[in-house]
């Protein structure tokens, strides 16, 4: 049975003969989750999946996932389950956007990574065979290298970034490699010193900083620039009272639709700047709200442009994913209580 499963499993119609002195009995409906038989013939070419859709992960319970592949502006979505937890789960494309990547490292009493390739035009998923990888890095456990990401690298090959790091603590040094696919084997392709600094010291390799930036991230630099003087003073007479007083700024976004405007606010645990509400779209000279924004004061926002569309991300008690069309300035999708939500990457040439 296949791990990729539709929202409306399809039901097998019952077939009438003309001319026979009775009707066969229907056959019975299809099991969710079935494959389909393909029909006798030429097969037909699986439609790419890498035109507009928000993925997003739902969790089911606490170790059980589900990857959604929402079509944009609406369609029906593709749900692929698998047995982990969502927030512990990494997520990567191959260049054409049609094959997906699940990577669940291991985490404490569980000491083997687990990995799933997702065919998303061939609705069709399966767990990857590490045992070729584990065995060159002498297993998975305490005292040995520790896969902390899996991903697919420009070329569509299957990459890992191993840390050795004999206590992870602030400023230990170890070291730490990248290993990609070829065939059957995994081939060491880099090695470095590193230091564990707040994480495994991965990102120094060559092979991390050369992975797709396909994922949408809450943290680090601000997106957009500094609003202009002349928005500034039009979002303060819109919005009095926001700014005065207040440790924030306005940021502008360029969208296909226009200018995006939205606020900023402090983390008191690190004093970093993030972005927040008051979000504003700039039309015709207007200061346009979000179509049903379900944010509230102070709460972090992603934001995200691709494809022609604007993914807001909000992190507040609960976290929800909601997807505008910037040019008609209209609210396109909304979930709510996922993980990882992001808007499918685009094909990248080889």
């Amino acid at each position: 049975m296949s791990l990729l499963r539709w929202h409306r499993p399809l039901l097998a119609a019952a077939l009438v003969v003309a001319g026979c002195k009775s009707n066969p009995s229907a056959p019975a409906a299809q099991a969710p989750g079935a494959v389909t038989a393909p029909t006798p013939g030429k097969a037909p070419t699986p439609a790419p999946a890498s035109s507009s859709a928000l993925s997003y992960l739902k969790p089911v319970d606490a170790q059980r996932c589900e990857w959604v592949r929402q079509p944009l502006p609406s369609g029906e979505p593709t749900v692929f389950a698998f047995d982990a937890a969502c927030d512990e789960s990494q997520l990567s494309w191959s260049p054409d956007g049609n094959v997906g990547l699940v990577f669940n490292p291991a985490m404490g009493d569980r000491t083997q990574p687990r990995v799933w390739r997702v065919d998303f035009p061939a609705k069709s998923g399966k767990p990857e065979d590490l045992k070729g990888l584990l065995g060159t890095l002498g297993g998975q456990g305490s005292d040995t290298p520790r896969i902390n990401r899996m991903a697919f690298d420009s070329q569509g090959r299957m990459v890992a970034l191993v840390s050795d790091v004999p206590v992870e603590d602030e400023g230990t040094r170890g070291q730490a490699f990248a290993f990609r696919q070829e065939g059957a084997d995994w081939k060491n392709v880099e090695s470095k010193p590193t230091t564990f600094d707040s994480g495994p010291g991965v990102n120094v390799l060559d092979a991390a900083k050369a992975l797709p930036d396909q994922t949408l991230s809450l943290f680090g630099d601000l997106p957009g620039q500094a609003a202009p003087e002349a928005a500034v003073k039009k979002l303060n007479a819109a919005l009095p009272g926001q700014a005065e007083g207040k440790i924030g700024k306005w940021m502008s976004l360029s969208t296909p639709g226009g200018a995006l405007y939205y606020w900023t606010a402090q983390d008191p645990e690190d004093e970093s700047t993030y972005p927040t509400v008051p979000v504003r779209w700039e039309q015709d000279g207007n200061l346009v709200e979000l179509e049903e924004l379900a944010a509230r004061p102070g709460e972090r926002l992603g934001f995200q442009v691709r494809g022609g569309m604007l993914l807001v991300f909000v992190m507040g008690e609960t976290r929800s994913a909601q997807v505008f069309d910037p040019r008609t300035k209209k609210s396109l999708v909304t979930v709510k209580d996922i993980e990882s939500a992001t808007l499918w990457p685009e094909p990248t040439r080889r």
